[in-house]
């Protein structure tokens, strides 16, 4: 159901009417914006640090659509009967008259993301001129404190718009699933609170949890689960559709069938699901809310244990809202890196293609990182690590060197700091989606998953550690700097350099162990 400013009555109606009997609902946004300049995600970055950027991204930039899907239950049973339906909403802050009650709203834009959402045939009139109007329940207060209005009366209603939505949908209490955390920050800087309690991790976790008891991001459970490649909305969608035909169409009796039935002007606008739609907030929440069911069906028991858990791109870490709530520390390890070592393998550009496959039929966990390294996890540590990655070293071709994945991120982060010095600006990544696989999720080469089982590695199991990428307690990964991603030539200038070093200490240790030499040099000390 398509929302502005003159039919939002009607669709608000309808809204309420339909959250009486939903189970979740899924959300998407489109954005003016969403990164700021000079301040790439890299993996030095810990988990506040990226917590504190969300929220100024969301307080920077502000909405241009708010999709909304409610996803409800047609019958119960052994099968699962769902309805959806959707909701894009055009939505404009609230521009008021009353200079001396309302400031007048700011916000920045980024001209990639405009030219975007161009692109995507949003209309830019229609958004400004009937865009439904918002304000965030701090300035609603503001409002009816300075006016003396009363909160049902109708010039207050027409002011604070979509809040009245957003307010209902809270009450409701339904979980909320999202693709990449952003979008949430951004409904809470729109409609809770501006600016957002950044530095205090548990306020802002007790802030979502006002709003929602849990929260599903489907780019978590794509690294959780650990079967596909491509993290991009309708690519994900795809292969878990895949995946789910597939084991349907098997036969399998432990999975049960999904009917999806769209309703109402949803089955009219969205019938037809194609590309052309896409990035059109409410289609957008529409698939994310057909992943996330598909997902609960073929990976129940992952995606229970995924809630309240949100993606960080170029990350090992993830942003953990209930260890926020109760203990203040919001980022935890994906890996329990007491007990797994983690290498990174970089792709030979000619002969690599092959060398996922290998280490995974070797019996090793392979996640993407790129599109030309892979995160490779040894279930091991210390000594045993050692053996076991030097075992895999001598059985794999098509990896142009091997490093610890402390060693890699360190790389990583000298890159992103000398593109930003040299070029003087932060430049987006273009093609994210479809090349970089932030979470790391795991796929082999041919596409099928490189584990029989559906047992998520990654999740944060054991792992409690607040700073990101910090290695194991036994450092065993440290043996690959020095050896596997060390060329000859750099050795032989380390070594150089360690002769020139050794031979300096030993003249200076000689020389302070001289009794004559050292008394004299007091002598001189005690005369000055």
């Amino acid at each position: 159901m398509q929302g502005r400013a003159s039919n939002f009555r009607k669709v608000l109606a309808d809204f309420e009417y339909r959250l009486q009997g939903a189970e979740f609902v899924a959300i998407d946004t489109e954005l003016t914006g969403v990164d700021i300049e000079g301040e790439q995600d890299c993996f030095d970055d810990t988990a506040l640090q990226r917590l504190d950027r969300h929220c100024r991204i969301a307080e920077r930039y502000t909405l241009i659509q708010v999709g909304l899907t409610l996803v409800g239950r047609e019958s119960y049973g052994r099968d699962e009967h769902l309805t959806f339906a959707s909701y894009n909403l055009f939505a404009f802050p609230f521009v008021g008259n009353e200079k001396s009650t309302m400031r007048d709203h700011g916000f920045f834009c980024q001209a990639h993301a405009l030219q975007f959402n161009a692109k995507n045939n949003v209309d830019f009139n229609l958004w400004i001129r009937e865009g439904i109007p918002y304000m965030n329940r701090e300035e609603e207060r503001r409002y009816l404190k300075q006016n003396g209005g009363k909160e049902d009366s109708w010039p207050h209603e027409e002011k604070i718009g979509l809040l009245r939505l957003w307010k209902a949908l809270c009450q409701a209490q339904l979980p909320f699933v999202v693709h990449c955390p952003l979008d949430l920050f951004f409904l809470l800087a729109a409609f809770e609170r501006r600016p957002l309690p950044r530095e205090d991790p548990r306020a802002l976790a007790h802030m979502i949890r006002n709003c929602t008891p849990k929260v599903y991001d489907t780019a978590h459970l794509h690294g959780a689960l650990g079967r596909f490649k491509r993290l991009g909305l309708m690519k994900f969608f795809e292969d878990t559709k895949a995946v789910y035909d597939e084991v349907v169409g098997n036969g399998n009796a432990g999975y049960p069938r999904l009917k999806c039935s769209l309703v109402g002007e949803t089955a009219v606008r969205y019938a037809e699901q194609n590309n052309e739609l896409a990035h059109e907030a409410g289609f957008d929440s529409l698939v994310t809310a057909q992943l996330f069911a598909y997902l609960r069906v073929i990976s129940p028991v992952q995606v229970r244990e995924g809630a309240n858990r949100l993606f960080l791109y170029k990350s090992i870490q993830y942003l953990d809202l209930d260890r926020a709530a109760l203990e203040g520390e919001v980022g935890v390890c994906m890996f329990d890196l007491s007990r797994v070592t983690l290498l990174v393998a970089a792709l030979d550009a000619a002969d690599g293609s092959d060398a996922p496959r290998l280490i995974s039929n070797a019996g090793y966990t392979v996640k993407w990182i790129d599109s030309s390294h892979i995160l490779v996890v040894l279930r091991a540590s210390g000594g045993a690590a050692v053996r076991k990655a030097a075992e895999l070293a001598g059985k794999v071709h098509g990896v142009a060197s091997w490093m610890g994945f402390d060693e890699w991120r360190e790389n990583e982060a000298l890159k992103a700091y000398n593109n930003a010095y040299i070029n003087g600006a932060h430049g987006r990544v273009e093609g994210l989606e479809d090349h970089y696989h932030p979470n790391f999720g795991l796929e082999v080469e041919d596409g099928r998953s490189a584990r029989a089982d559906d047992q998520p590695f990654s999740g944060g199991t054991g792992g409690t550690d607040g700073q990101l990428g910090s290695g194991s307690s036994d450092s065993s990964s440290s043996w690959w700097r020095t050896f596997e991603s060390t060329t000859p030539q750099q050795l032989a200038r380390r070594w150089s350099a360690g002769i020139v070093l050794a031979g300096a200490a030993g003249i200076l240790l000689t020389f302070l162990c001289d009794n004559t030499c050292t008394a004299r040099l007091l002598r001189r000390w005690r005369r000055r």
